[in-house]
């Protein structure tokens, strides 16, 4: 029996100290595509880190999903799997959304260039919660759980449905 339908969303940043290959794609294909993208928002090179250039023009914050097409080859080779979350058997939680956003940046200085992108999985069957422990399945496949650790890093987001009982 279910106790709730739920999706998990978790975090990855990318920065300068970038670890694997994927990062440092992301990182790397990311700062450059700001280079390009942000010129417009720059107001001839005056403006040159991304808050400057969102408090000048709102319309600064369409360089998020800019910034994001630009990685769409990359996200799309982890073919669904969350690369920061997995279950306790090591296998990797899969994703149905993957949100790049701009944390910061700065024209003269790509050290200061961080983005993340939010992984949100699909649709799970909460079973149970045991300690920090969530017994989970994929929905339509209830006979094969998984059990994921509850971190500071995942967010549970509930989705509850108003349904009428007829008595």
């Amino acid at each position: 029996m279910a106790l709730a339908h739920i999706n998990l969303s978790v975090k990855q940043y990318f920065n300068f100290m970038c670890k694997t290959d994927f990062e440092r794609r992301i990182f790397h294909d990311t700062y450059k595509e700001f280079q390009k993208k942000s010129r417009i928002y720059s107001l001839n090179q005056h403006l040159h880190t991304f808050l400057q250039m969102q408090q000048a023009n709102e319309k600064a914050s369409s360089l998020h999903q800019k910034l994001q097409y630009s990685v769409m080859n990359n996200i799309t080779a982890l073919e669904r799997k969350m690369p920061v979350l997995n279950d306790l058997e090591d296998r990797a939680i899969l994703f149905d959304w993957a949100e790049l956003h701009i944390c910061s940046s700065d024209l003269l200085n790509k050290g200061a260039h961080v983005v993340s992108i939010t992984y949100t999985s699909p649709k799970l069957i909460l079973h149970e919660i045991i300690g920090d422990l969530l017994i989970l399945s994929y929905n339509g496949n209830e006979e094969e759980t998984l059990m994921v650790k509850i971190t500071e890093n995942l967010i549970v987001n509930y989705q509850h449905h108003e349904s009428l009982v007829y008595s």
